[in-house]
């Protein structure tokens, strides 16, 4: 911790309440040495975009041309979730047809025929990947399912149904998972960077108005520095009016 004082004394009257800014461990502003200027508070330095970007969460991509960041943040979110809510719904949809079908032939579905079902999903994969990259090679058109076996009795239904109704599955529930994570970064004001930052901060304190009587305090990094509580959080993301909240709208 560092004091400075300066010699002249504060009256009652001109005392100002004291001005709290991040700062290096020497009181002097943060500076970015890549771009040469001073560094506001919660930026990082970008080497795709050469600039520093405020709220950077994720890292440069070419699908948007840019980072996301605090002007784009909850587009990427809204993005996330409603992908993640359409594989869902079409995992949920698929599943029953899907069953329907099985057992208008077999009857009841024991343990040992999703085993079979579960091992026609791993051949169907392994084919899928395989014929792909013979198409490459080969430079001609080979179906991708090629060589996959149906189950007995069961020919009729393509094993397209058996890949996309586990892929769904596993492509909707991870991207759930991705979904709830920054949901949870934008309720406490964070992004991932600051998740998983573990350098100390430090503050200027400044207890006059001319800046020469300060002092540098080391703030413990709790992952709660910047929360303004729940629904601020959310309000500073996803804007003020909740009829907007699941729109496009910034």
């Amino acid at each position: 911790m560092l004091r400075r004082s300066s010699s002249q004394k504060i009256s009652p009257k001109n005392e100002v309440p004291a001005i709290l800014f991040l700062s290096n461990e020497n009181g002097d502003p943060l500076y970015c040495k890549k771009c040469e200027a001073a560094k506001p508070a919660r930026t990082h330095h970008c080497k795709e975009c050469n600039r520093c970007t405020p709220k950077m969460d994720q890292i440069y991509f070419e699908r948007i041309n840019g980072c996301v960041d605090q002007d784009n943040y909850k587009l990427f979110f809204l993005f996330v979730f409603y992908v993640a809510l359409y594989s869902l719904f079409v995992e949920f949809t698929l599943v029953p047809r899907l069953l329907k079908e099985i057992k208008a032939k077999i009857g009841n579905i024991t343990l040992s025929f999703c085993w079979k079902v579960y091992k026609i999903y791993l051949a169907s994969v392994y084919h899928l990947w395989k014929n792909a990259l013979l198409m490459i090679w080969q430079r001609k058109w080979i179906p991708l399912f090629t060589g996959v076996q149906g189950l007995e009795g069961l020919d009729h239904i393509s094993s397209h149904w058996y890949v996309v109704t586990v892929l769904g599955f596993l492509f909707g529930l991870t991207l759930a998972g991705f979904a709830a994570v920054h949901f949870w970064y934008i309720i406490r004001n964070q992004t991932s960077i600051e998740y998983v930052a573990d350098k100390p901060v430090f503050a200027r304190v400044n207890f006059d108005e001319t800046g020469n009587d300060f002092e540098v305090v080391k703030i413990r990094n709790d992952k709660t520095m910047f929360d303004m509580g729940l629904y601020n959080n959310w309000c500073s993301v996803m804007g003020s009016n909740p009829l907007l909240w699941l729109g496009i709208y910034i």
